[in-house]
């Protein structure tokens, strides 16, 4: 009998842990779903007729500091998610004006709780390596599908035909024959109407070892087909461009499971700077709404939340349109509603490359 109480023990210390972990698992990521570094600059706006623009991305981000509203809160199971997004994209211009895009993400996400027995019983702080709780889910995300359409005001402000060169190629017309001059070259201001959907097309059924669903901020999709609407502004002269932008996504019903994710709405500002033919350094800020999620109707806790990101990047543009970014977003304040995970930093790279 006295071999099988460290069993036992074992077996309801376990207990507890998984426990805890469960009850502190609703404190999971949510974040943005729409990828505001992309759909927000003109890179969708100006395009050629005939003209295909293909484009690899990648993000990286890793949640694992907890807040409460604005401050610090304990992370009891040291928890933790990492999210590796690749997107492919494709952008056709019809006209001028008018281009279509879309974006086709595959996901990797991990989530981990380093569950601490002995913390939990107030004995130590050391971690078994065998209470690890670790669950995720990759593949095909959610599809966004989105038309822009343009409406340039250069002729209504004399502006005439004048361009900001969009590659090296176009670089002779722009500078002229010396090369060392932005005199007098303008791109007027534009607007444009931002219409598309989120489609449902990443499984939102996935499970851990143990068959039980994951929660809704760890599965690859939403499971809801959902619109977008938005308006972007934007100018160049000389060396300067800036623009701003705003993007809402609507939440259209309920998915399968009852769960119904809040809607979104992204206001973005940016200043971008010419350094020379190749480079451009580009300033973004983004201010992220999230609202609450609901279940049968219900609010769910710990979602929704203001987020004011800093997104300064470094943008090269190669010969025969090819162009490489990286991208850095830093948060300037975050307010989350209840405990929720954040992270302190997001990266993103980007290359396309143009097919006439």
């Amino acid at each position: 009998m006295k071999r099988r109480i460290p069993w036992i023990g074992t077996a309801v210390l376990a207990a507890l842990v998984l426990t805890a972990v469960a009850a502190q698992a609703d404190m999971g990521p949510r974040r943005m779903t729409l990828p505001v570094e992309n759909l927000a600059k003109e890179t969708y706006l100006v395009g050629k007729p005939g003209q295909f623009t293909f484009a690899l991305a990648y993000e990286y981000e890793i949640l694992e500091d907890a807040l409460q509203g604005s401050e610090t809160y304990p992370n009891l199971q040291n928890m933790f998610t990492s999210n590796n997004t690749f997107a492919f994209e494709t952008i056709y211009g019809i006209s001028k004006n008018i281009s279509f895009s879309a974006i086709i993400p595959f996901r990797q996400i991990q989530n981990t709780s380093v569950a601490d027995s002995m913390v939990l019983l107030g004995l130590s702080e050391q971690t078994p390596h065998f209470f690890n709780y670790e669950r995720g889910s990759r593949g095909l995300g959610d599809i966004v599908l989105m038309s822009y359409f343009r409406t340039d005001f250069s002729s209504l402000l004399r502006f005439g035909d004048e361009y900001y060169p969009s590659s090296p190629d176009d670089y002779d017309n722009y500078y002229g024959d010396e090369g060392d001059t932005y005199a007098g070259k303008r791109q007027g201001p534009a607007l444009a109407l931002a219409l598309g959907v989120r489609l449902p097309t990443g499984k939102n059924d996935q499970t851990d070892d143990f068959g039980t669903r994951l929660p809704d901020d760890l599965q690859l999709g939403a499971g809801t087909m959902d619109p977008i609407v938005g308006l972007l502004y934007f100018q160049r002269m000389f060396r300067f461009g800036w623009g701003l932008s705003t993007l809402f996504r609507m939440s259209s019903q309920e998915n399968i499971y009852h769960y119904e994710w809040g809607k979104e709405f992204t206001g973005s500002a940016y200043l971008s700077y010419r350094l020379s033919r190749s480079l451009e350094w580009n300033n973004q800020v983004n201010l992220t709404l999230l609202g609450r999620d609901t279940y049968e109707g219900r609010a769910v806790a710990n979602t929704g939340a203001k987020i004011l990101m800093f997104a300064p990047s470094l943008i090269y543009d190669g010969p025969g349109g090819v162009s490489l970014q990286a991208t850095a977003q830093i948060p300037l304040y975050r307010d989350f509603n209840e405990i929720q995970l954040t992270s302190d930093y997001i990266i993103n790279l980007r290359t396309a490359f143009n097919l006439h």
